[in-house]
């Protein structure tokens, strides 16, 4: 421990523990350690088999590096607040389409039995919600520009015309 306070403040209990791991060699794989058998046979083999072996211990070093570069990033900031600020979007069109839905009922009742309307409300109330959630999951795997323009078609089909048009489907 210092006796300065200012590096104190700058440290976290147990850093020495974290930096002792974070700087120890890794453990060889499987394929690198060899047993004194494996040293006898490789003394014995013939050069083109050592010549084989040594070709494919390469090729897998080259494929583990590969698989470390192809490894899940994570989503950035940026993404992130791109899928709040369409969240928000997708949840204020749920909204809109409750209140759009609402205010048109008793001008629609003329052309439809009551439920199915009611039934074609809950579904134009649940779209949104249920556009957002599946193109997340559908686009888990997919870059980030699949994920957002599937977001951003379902902004553009989804809009709730009633409440848009009519400011709450009062006028319709």
């Amino acid at each position: 421990m210092s006796s300065d306070p200012e590096d104190d403040a700058l440290s976290w209990e147990g850093d020495d523990a974290l930096d002792a791991r974070r700087t120890s060699p890794r453990p060889q794989k499987q394929h690198d350690i060899a047993s004194p058998v494996d040293k006898q046979a490789d003394a014995m083999a013939p050069a083109s088999i050592d010549a084989q072996v040594v070709a494919s211990d390469v090729d897998v070093s080259a494929t583990d590096a590969t698989d470390e570069d192809d490894a899940y990033q994570g989503t950035g900031t940026a993404a992130l607040v791109g899928l709040g600020i369409l969240g928000g979007i997708y949840l204020l069109y749920t909204v809109g389409w409750f209140l759009g839905g609402a205010g048109m009922q008793a001008k629609a009742m003329f052309m439809l039995p009551a439920p199915l309307y009611l039934a074609s409300l809950w579904i134009a109330i649940l779209a949104p919600g249920l556009w957002f959630a599946s193109a997340l999951v559908l686009t888990r795997g997919a870059k980030t520009w699949v994920r957002f323009t599937a977001l951003i078609v379902g902004a553009l089909l989804l809009v709730p015309w009633p409440f848009v048009v009519a400011g709450g489907g009062a006028a319709l």
